[in-house]
């Protein structure tokens, strides 16, 4: 907290415009302040070695280093740092991989916007935020009863493999991808491949095909 009692929140959002009304949402509360912002996962690296904060509000698609790869690290560099994603993504199938990488809440950009007021209240506190739907789903999981689906395919990959199929459906090159995630386009290749056996993608188009259905609304490529 700061010397006002105020939680310090760290923002992590590559457009300007939604980052700039999140802190405006955000420094509107009694209980919060919001003045550390970044626009990639290297500058919130950077803020966090430089800057104490109670709690990191994370987008997934980011330039560079993606989402999940930055809450990973924020999480071995601070295992008690609360990290909440806000996503355009659908939770379905980004909420258990953020919980995988560490986070403790997962908010969508489209839902109203106490829920992420409520969602940082909760975190702060020591608490999860999810959905009903997930938290539903997840409990079925558990007991067994989940049937095969589109989240039971994806959850063949490893987190790497992930990746790589979200940055397929953003139409990203092995090329790009390899510079990306820092392997060799032969790694890229490798990747393709396993992602090709675990989903019964034949073909190369298959594949593309199947990455544009697992992630119809993909924001966008950063080249």
């Amino acid at each position: 907290m700061n010397a006002n009692g105020k939680h310090r929140i760290l923002v992590v959002d590559d457009h300007p415009i939604v980052r700039h009304g999140i802190v405006q949402l955000l420094n509107n509360q009694p209980d919060f302040e919001c003045r550390l912002e970044a626009d990639n996962a290297d500058a919130a690296l950077e803020v966090l070695r430089e800057q104490s904060v109670d709690l990191a509000i994370v987008d997934i698609s980011l330039p560079g280093l993606s989402g999940l790869d930055l809450i990973r690290r924020m999480r071995s560099g601070n295992a008690a740092l609360p990290v909440l994603v806000l996503s355009m993504h659908e939770e379905s199938v980004y909420a258990d991989r953020a919980l995988a990488a560490g986070a403790r809440g997962y908010v969508m950009k489209h839902e109203a916007t106490e829920k992420l007021i409520d969602a940082a209240r909760k975190l702060l506190a020591g608490g999860l935020y999810l959905s009903r739907d997930v938290e539903e789903r997840m409990f079925q999981t558990y007991v067994g009863g989940a049937s095969a689906g589109r989240t039971e395919m994806l959850s063949r990959l490893t987190q790497r493999e992930f990746e790589v199929l979200q940055m397929i459906a953003q139409g990203i090159t092995s090329t790009q991808i390899a510079a990306r995630i820092n392997r060799s386009v032969k790694s890229v290749e490798g990747y393709r491949a396993a992602i090709r056996a675990k989903l019964g993608a034949k073909t190369t188009v298959d594949l593309a095909r199947l990455a544009l259905e697992y992630f119809p609304a993909n924001p966008r490529a950063h080249a």
